[in-house]
């Protein structure tokens, strides 16, 4: 929350230690079977990434539309989530890319763009 002077408005900060419960993503439409087979690749990606920002932000559920900041990410966990995005074989998450597309479905898009 900011004023109207665009500073941080600390009087309207949630409580320390609260967490926005995270918007449950919609069920995924089934695929025509006459799909191609990179829709099931970029699926793959997309939900690894996801499995990696419940580990590291500590939330059950992850969608698409859910803001990485929003869910109490910080520098240090942005960082965490680029080395095991790294080490799981996923695309380099590069901590600009977080903060320019800051929900999962945005960087995932990001990354399918780069591989």
């Amino acid at each position: 929350p900011l004023t109207a002077n665009g500073k941080l408005d600390p009087a309207r900060l949630p409580a320390p230690g609260t967490r926005r419960d995270p918007v449950p993503a919609p069920a995924p439409a089934p695929a025509p079977a006459s799909a191609p087979r990179t829709a099931s690749r970029e699926a793959g990606p997309a939900a690894a990434l996801a499995a990696i920002w419940r580990d590291v932000l500590g939330v059950d559920a992850v969608g698409p539309d859910d803001d990485f900041w929003d869910l109490g990410g910080n520098s240090l966990y942005a960082i965490r989530i680029g080395t095991l995005a790294r080490e799981r074989g996923l695309p380099e998450v590069p901590l600009r890319q977080l903060y320019l597309t800051p929900t999962l479905g945005a960087l995932s898009e990001a990354l399918a763009l780069e591989s």
